[in-house]
């Protein structure tokens, strides 16, 4: 199973990161890889993006918005501490295997 972010493409190439989102081709890499999935009869689904990199993957706490420059995510109500980018990558998991019925326990990425 490969999860994605259903990422607003449009309002990413409007912002201050425009040039180098469509320079990156984001949109073209997720149809290829949802029709290379196909392709090897590998499921592939787009989840919801909001709040990714705000929400606790141990507890499913929200902990705020967080700046750019900060690469860490620390849970104030549990203490789970990693990587953002890992954390966000947890929650894309997560919510991708409820959308396929999967039941998930938050701690089980700990």
């Amino acid at each position: 199973m490969v999860f994605v972010e259903d990422l607003n493409l449009v309002a990413l190439s409007r912002g201050m990161l425009s040039k180098h989102c469509l320079d990156a081709g984001f949109g073209q890499f997720f149809n290829i890889l949802e029709q290379t999935c196909f392709k090897r009869d590998v499921y592939f689904q787009k989840v919801d993006a909001r709040k990714t990199s705000q929400i606790c993957p141990n507890c499913g706490t929200e902990t705020g918005k967080k700046e750019l420059s900060e690469r860490t995510h620390v849970c104030s109500h549990c203490g789970y501490t990693t990587d953002r980018d890992v954390a966000a990558a947890q929650i894309v998991a997560i919510r991708g295997l409820a959308a396929v019925g999967h039941t998930v326990k938050m701690r089980g990425f700990g």
